[in-house]
């Protein structure tokens, strides 16, 4: 019995359906926690009056918590989108960094992946990110 190929279209496909999941929970996110409404709105008016100081500074961290998952999000939506572009120019499974292959194990567990894992490992370094 022959095993069939998955057509070359089939990354491309995969990191579209997870670039519009990426950008559907930003927006959900981001809506649920009116990041895109007034902060008074958001607390049902408690600013306008006299605030307790601990609802006020969980709404306060609670909009900064949900916005930093929004900014993630959004991060890692453009992060496929590099891969998307990638995959157009016909270099998607090649290192940005260092031009070798990615290996397959990589690319299915983060199919995003732009560089091998020693020149992103490098990369985090150098931009203060940790895993």
């Amino acid at each position: 019995m022959a095993i069939r190929k998955r057509p070359d279209h089939a990354p491309e496909e995969m990191l579209e359906a997870n670039r519009r999941q990426l950008e559907q929970l930003a927006n959900a996110c981001g809506e649920e926690a009116g990041l895109h409404r007034p902060l008074a709105e958001v607390v049902g008016g408690a600013i306008t009056g006299i605030p307790e100081d601990t609802d006020l500074a969980q709404a306060l961290s609670d909009r900064q918590t949900t916005d930093r998952l929004v900014q993630l999000l959004d991060e890692n939506r453009e992060q496929v989108e590099r891969a998307l572009e990638r995959v157009r120019e016909g270099a998607y499974g090649i290192c940005e960094a260092c031009g070798h292959r990615i290996p397959a194990a990589r690319l299915k567990f983060q199919p995003s992946a732009t560089r091998c894992v020693e020149c992103q490992s490098h990369w985090d370094r150098l931009n203060g990110r940790t895993a």
